[in-house]
């Protein structure tokens, strides 16, 4: 599906777009080179090259998936999408281990009640806040935005209209629609910083790990998630049973 001249989701349980269990996954036209924004769930790896395909683009082409997190359904298709296409994995330093090794935080016993099994590969690009990645001849900003686990990265992208996209994981959504702010590595303080550092960096477009992506008006929609964030019943739900 295409979103922007450069932006086309490729992936998506919430759309019916690829298999359950999947995040929305973005697919990055830097010309010479795509990038994969997440890689889902592990069941939809076929669908999402499948959908690449579809889209007019060459899987082999893609030279990098960053895991915008380390949660399961963001992870999963980590080993066959880097077996078809030989493209390296790049996550933030803070999530590393949990990729590697489907620890805690990576919320692997969830995947296997939801009957998702998949192997684990290693980190092949470690980033860290302010890293700037080139694929093709497109420059994206590593943002380092911890909240939802201590490794989230968003990447910052400026498009061919001039305007800037933020790719924010599952650290924000449209309408301000809260998602799953409880789990292993959850710390609401981070979070609340990290929706204040997207607030500054001024997106025209947002691109969630689920649900709708804004092709405008992201900082009215980020504005709002801020003002959820800092509701008085936030502070209750920040513990894990």
């Amino acid at each position: 599906m295409k979103i922007t001249d450069q932006v086309y989701l490729v992936g998506g349980a919430g759309f019916g777009y690829s298999a359950s269990g999947d995040c929305n996954v973005y697919l990055v036209d830097g010309g010479d080179a795509l990038a994969l924004i997440d890689t889902g769930g592990g069941l939809g790896a076929r669908d999402i090259l499948s959908n690449v395909k579809r889209m007019g683009f060459d899987p082999r082409k893609i030279t990098v998936a960053f895991n915008t997190h380390s949660h399961f359904d963001h992870i999963g298709g980590n080993h066959d999408i880097k077996q078809a296409t030989g493209c390296r994995i790049a996550a933030h330093e803070a999530d590393r281990r949990s990729i590697t090794e489907l620890d805690e935080n990576s919320l692997y016993s969830m995947a296997l009640e939801r009957g998702l099994i998949f192997k684990a590969v290693d980190v092949d690009v470690t980033l860290k806040d302010g890293d700037m990645y080139q694929v093709g001849d497109i420059s994206l900003r590593v943002v380092h935005t911890p909240g939802h686990t201590p490794g989230c990265i968003s990447l910052l992208m400026k498009e061919k209209d001039g305007k800037l996209g933020l790719f924010c994981g599952d650290m924000a959504g449209a309408s301000g629609r809260l998602g799953f702010i409880n789990g292993p590595g959850f710390d609401l303080s981070d979070w609340k910083r990290s929706i204040k550092r997207m607030l500054e960096l001024k997106p025209d477009k947002l691109y969630p790990g689920h649900n709708t992506f804004l092709v405008g008006d992201a900082v009215d929609h980020l504005m709002l998630y801020d003002q959820k964030m800092n509701a008085a019943w936030t502070t209750i739900v920040t513990s894990v049973g």
